[in-house]
């Protein structure tokens, strides 16, 4: 169970919260956007005008999407990009207890799991902290949000 945790259900659950950042950025304009899914050598691209992921060979430890046009974007639109990748997390979770929270049979339980792999992941990635030059995507969303306010009152 703990290898189905660690190699299968924090890597998709790392995945959709990366899909969330992405698919508003392309919502809100920006063309170009990666997905970095690990650390190492690359093993995998996928490379379309839809998405272009990179997979590393230690696909497990973390992810990141990043865009050359996101200093481009407005303070708001980089409120919304930065928080629905925790939002995409938060609702798998409820949609997940919602339909399987119930359900004690081994795909039950290893849903449920991964709905609390997915609230953690939601939950962490807003706790607002900034490490050198790395921001959380909680520190992101506040930082955008008071640009966004400052900028209202002096119009």
């Amino acid at each position: 169970m703990i290898l189905l945790v660690i190699f299968v259900l924090f890597p998709l659950a790392t995945l959709l919260h990366e899909l969330g950042h992405h698919l508003t950025a392309r919502l809100t304009g920006i063309k170009e956007t990666q997905i970095r899914v690990g650390i190492g050598p690359p093993i995998l691209h996928i490379n379309n005008r839809l998405l272009k992921l990179e997979c590393r060979l230690f696909y497990f430890i973390g992810a990141h999407t990043f865009s050359g046009q996101i200093d481009e974007t407005t303070s708001f639109n980089r409120f919304f990009i930065t928080l629905n990748g925790p939002l995409v997390n938060a609702v798998t979770a409820g949609w997940l207890w919602g339909f399987y929270g119930s359900d004690t049979s081994l795909l039950g339980n290893t849903l449920t799991l991964f709905a609390f792999i997915n609230l953690w992941i939601a939950i962490g990635n807003l706790l607002p902290f900034k490490i050198r030059n790395r921001k959380s995507d909680g520190y992101i969303v506040l930082e955008s949000l008071w640009i966004f306010i400052t900028r209202l009152r002096q119009i």
